[in-house]
C-alpha cells in the first residue's frame, strides 16, 4: 500500500462510519415516523366507527320512538272508536227505549198521577237528559280525535328538543 493511502485509511473508515451511522439515524426516525402517522390514522378510523356506531344508535333509537308514538295513537283511535261503537249502540237503545216509552204513554195516557207512572215531567226531564248525554258524548268523540292530534305534536316537539341537546 502506499503510504497516502495508509495515513488515510483510518479517516476514509471514520468517514465511513460516520456515514453509516447517519444512514442509520435517518432510516430509524423515518420508520418511526411512519409508525406514529399509522398509529394517528388507525385512532382516526377508530374514532370515526365509534361516531358512526353513535350516529346508528341514535337513528335507531329515534326510530323505535317513532314507531312506539305510532302504535300509541293507533291504540288510542282504536279505543276511541270503540267508545264511539258503544256510544252508538247505547244511543240506538236508549232510542228504542224512547219509543218504547212513547208508546207506553200514548197507551196509557191516564197514568199522571201515580208514582210509578210515566208523567209528562219525568218524560220530559228523561229526555232532556238523554240530548245533553248525547251532546257531551258527541263533544267527547271530537275531542278524542283532537287530542290524538295533540300528542302526536308533542311527541314531535319533544323529539326535536332532544335531538337538540344530543350530543354525538
Amino acid at each position: 500500500m502506499t503510504p497516502l493511502l495508509r495515513a488515510a485509511a483510518p479517516y476514509l473508515i471514520g468517514a465511513a462510519l460516520v456515514v453509516v451511522a447517519l444512514l442509520g439515524v435517518r432510516w430509524y426516525g423515518s420508520s418511526q415516523y411512519h409508525a406514529g402517522g399509522d398509529a394517528r390514522q388507525a385512532e382516526i378510523e377508530k374514532r370515526q366507527a365509534a361516531i358512526e356506531r353513535a350516529w346508528q344508535e341514535e337513528r335507531d333509537r329515534a326510530d323505535a320512538q317513532f314507531r312506539g308514538a305510532i302504535l300509541a295513537r293507533q291504540q288510542a283511535e282504536s279505543k276511541l272508536a270503540q267508545a264511539e261503537r258503544d256510544r252508538d249502540a247505547a244511543f240506538a237503545r236508549i232510542g228504542g227505549l224512547r219509543k218504547q216509552l212513547a208508546a207506553r204513554d200514548a197507551q196509557a195516557s191516564y197514568a199522571s198521577g201515580r208514582p210509578d207512572g210515566a208523567g209528562p215531567d219525568w218524560v220530559g226531564l228523561f229526555g232532556e237528559c238523554l240530548d245533553r248525554a248525547q251532546r257531551l258524548g258527541r263533544r267527547l268523540g271530537e275531542v278524542g280525535k283532537d287530542a290524538a292530534g295533540w300528542a302526536d305534536q308533542v311527541n314531535g316537539l319533544q323529539g326535536y328538543f332532544r335531538g337538540l341537546g344530543a350530543k354525538p
